[in-house]
This record gives C-alpha cells, structure tokens and sequence, in this order.
C-alpha cells in the first residue's frame, strides 16, 4: 500500500513537470487570467503591472512564450479584461478597471465555500432577442455566466444565489429595455418549469461531477510529504495549474445552494482538496513569483474556504 502511494505521488509529481498549454493543461489565456486574478490582485500594491517578459518567465513552465503572452494578452485586452501601459520599449498590464467588478464575482466563486440558507427565491433574467446585437447579448451572458447564472433557454437565465441588485449590476451597461430581471419564488405544478427542472436545466450535473472527480484524480496524490519536498517552482507551477483548472471548472458551473444539491456532493471534496494543496504550495510558489516579478508577495494561505458540508 505504501509503495502504491507513493507511486501515485510521483507519478502526479511526473505530470505536473509534463503539463504544458499544448498537451492538456490550461490554455495560456486561462493561465493568464489566472495569474492576474490569484497572483497580482492578491499582491496588487508590491507587484502593480505586470510585463510581457515577466507573465512569459511565470508561465514558461507551460510552454508558453513571449509571442504566445503577447497574443493572448492582445485578446484578454479586447475583453476588457485588463489593460495596458507603455515603458519605454516595453508594455505592462493590469486589471482594467471595469473589469475589477468581474474579479471580485469570480474571485468569490472560486475561493468562496458553499451558500448559506436559500431563501427559496430563484432571479431570473430575460434577454431580449431583438434588442442589441447578437455579440452583445452573449457578452450579458458571459458576464451574467461569470457571476453564477445558468442558462436555462434562449436568452433566460435563472439563479437561486444571486440577488436581482447583483444582476443588475453585471448588466448595468446594457442598452436601455434590453433585459427583464425579476426575483421571487417559483410556482411548482403540472406543466410548470418548477425548481428541481431549472436545477436541471441551469446546471449540468453530470458534467459538472466529472470535472470535480477529474480534479480529485489529478491532485488528489499530492499527499502531505510530497508537497513538502517540492521546491518553489514546482509549488508556483502547482499553484497555478490547480486553481486555473479549478476555476474553470467553478465558473463553468452555475451558482446553486447546498439544499439543491444531491446528497454528499463532489464538489465539496474537490474545494477541501484545493484549500489544502493551496495552502501546503502558496508560501513557497510567492517566493519563486515574487523573484520573477521582483516583489515581495505574500498571498493569504486560506484563499480557499473549505467546503464543511
């Protein structure tokens, strides 16, 4: 049994080495994101802006380049994502300020623990179809994505966590009439759409285990001693590709309360292993951070909330 163990530990150890952006791990836009977001807003008053040549030194463990952080930089920027500074021959990138708003409804999606008591209320959103244009109703909808919603039809989308205030909020720049929010209980009964349908409908519950069980079998033996013996740029490398896969898979799924959840939920083991990788690696992955972008960092340890359910 123990040489199993370990074997697992190495053979995971193995993986993390071989992970680059064009064999399965994370794409570099995904990874940069990530970076932004876990990295430098955490750390945002030593770090400040960010270059192309550093983003390039903190991802080249992934196969990435100068020229690929360019072209995905150029694309996080047309998203409004973050912006850019220039230094004499060189640009640096931030966080946009628009687009903090967007961080912040991730950052609690991803690192927040379970919801509390439901109220029993679902806020639904209704895009209209003839308003706007096709682009920008799938940015509401993106964004809308982002903050927890699921889609439950052709521009409807519904969520029990997030309050009518916050919605209005992420589609506060829409055109004028363009979107119906509305919040209240939903009336169950024959021919009606009750709760346990738009469970269904808004989110993806089988997918959504297979991305939770597939992260339990990617991280899962990096037990206690081998997260110790790795070095700050392995625990940087770590760091990175646990919450960029995490994240994905935490933003891809709708926002939905424990109550509705089927009894003994996947996810809650994956956070609690995410909280504990995270916060065996994060000391050490600021250190190697913290030499390539020449500032000290110091990330909260306990990012992740560990899931008690």
């Amino acid at each position: 049994m123990t040489s199993d163990l370990r074997r697992g530990a190495t053979d995971a150890v193995a993986a993390l080495d071989a992970a680059v952006c064009s064999d399965g791990a994370p794409s570099a836009r995904n990874l940069i994101v990530t970076v932004f977001g876990d990295l430098v807003l955490p750390n945002e008053a030593s770090i400040g802006e960010v270059s192309v040549q550093d983003l390039a030194a903190l991802l080249a463990p992934f196969g990435v380049n100068e020229r690929l952080v360019r072209t995905s930089l150029s694309r996080i920027v047309a998203e409004g994502l973050l912006t850019s500074r220039t230094e004499g021959r060189r640009s640096r990138y931030s966080v946009a300020g628009p687009a903090r708003a967007t961080f912040d409804r991730a950052d609690r999606r991803i690192y927040g623990g379970p919801a509390g008591e439901w109220d029993g209320e679902w806020t639904v959103v209704v895009i209209d179809g003839t308003s706007s244009t096709t682009a920008d109703r799938a940015e509401i909808r993106r964004r809308l994505g982002w903050a927890g919603f699921g889609s439950i039809g052709p521009n409807l989308m519904a969520s029990p966590l997030v309050d009518a205030a916050a919605a209005a909020d992420v589609v506060g720049d829409a055109e004028p009439g363009s979107v119906l929010i509305a919040r209240s209980r939903i009336l169950d009964g024959d021919g009606l759409i009750g709760t346990d349908q738009l469970v269904r409908r808004s989110v993806d519950l089988e997918a959504a285990e297979l991305a939770h069980r597939n992260l339990l079998d990617s991280f899962g033996a990096f037990d206690e001693d081998m997260l110790t013996s790795l070095d700050d740029d392995r625990c940087l490398k770590l760091r990175l590709l646990l919450v960029a896969r995490f994240r994905r898979v935490a933003l891809a799924e709708p926002s939905v309360p424990p109550s509705l959840l089927p009894n003994d939920w996947v996810g809650h083991r994956s956070r609690q292993l995410a909280a504990r990788v995270y916060e065996a690696v994060v000391e050490r992955s600021d250190r190697a951070a913290g030499r390539i972008v020449g500032a000290d960092c110091s990330t909260p340890a306990q990012r992740f909330s560990r899931s008690s359910v």
